[in-house]
């Protein structure tokens, strides 16, 4: 039995997600110029990479990491999709119904139902902070609001200390993602490889 959720107490941040929420929805889709640092646990410093990023409500999201990209990320309802260019590698899974309930993106989308399984907390201005009621993937995820009341900054720590830190800029409204698709296609020659029980 989940426990109790205490609403009233989180009202500004259910707020902020809503907006979120709202600015996501506005539009068809939206492509924005974003950069990546990825900070090891107990490291001060990490590995930086730049990228575009383009989103669709409610449930289409593609990274194009790199200049040129070496690294593709899609999202296709409950697919995900990961090519790496320099690797030549694809690998694809499907996203259990749990998983995605818990992924912060999830949240942005169902601002009131990731009460289930989010606190969710007020950090003052424009920021939030999604923190799982159960051991996960993540440990917490803070989102900063900019004044078009899109993302401006994603920091995902992980319950081992890892942090991954994203900043987004220059958000435009767009029809489609690259080549039309929102799942990378595989390098010439290669197979996607899906994780063995992950597609039922």
């Amino acid at each position: 039995m989940w426990p109790a959720v205490d609403v009233e107490a989180e009202e500004p941040a259910i707020d902020r997600l809503e907006a979120l929420n709202r600015g996501l929805a506005r539009e068809a889709g939206w492509t924005a110029v974003y950069t990546q640092e990825y900070i090891a646990a107990g490291m001060t410093a990490g590995e930086s990479a730049i990228g575009r990023v383009w989103l669709a409500w409610p449930d289409r999201a593609l990274f194009h990491t790199g200049d040129p990209p070496v690294r593709l990320m899609g999202l296709l309802g409950r697919t995900v999709r990961l090519v790496d260019l320099a690797d030549d590698t694809c690998d694809e899974r499907q996203l259990t119904d749990r998983e995605w309930e818990r992924f912060p993106l999830a949240a942005v989308l169902d601002p009131r139902g990731s009460l289930v399984h989010f606190t969710v907390a007020d950090e003052g201005d424009t920021s939030i902070t999604l923190i799982p009621k159960e051991p996960g993937g993540v440990d917490r995820v803070t989102i900063t609001a900019g004044a078009d009341e899109l993302p401006a900054e994603v920091i995902i720590r992980d319950p081992q200390g890892a942090v991954n830190h994203l900043r987004f800029s220059s958000w435009e409204p767009m029809t489609e993602p690259p080549q039309g698709a929102w799942l990378p296609a595989p390098p010439d020659g290669v197979e996607c490889v899906t994780e063995p029980g992950a597609l039922d």
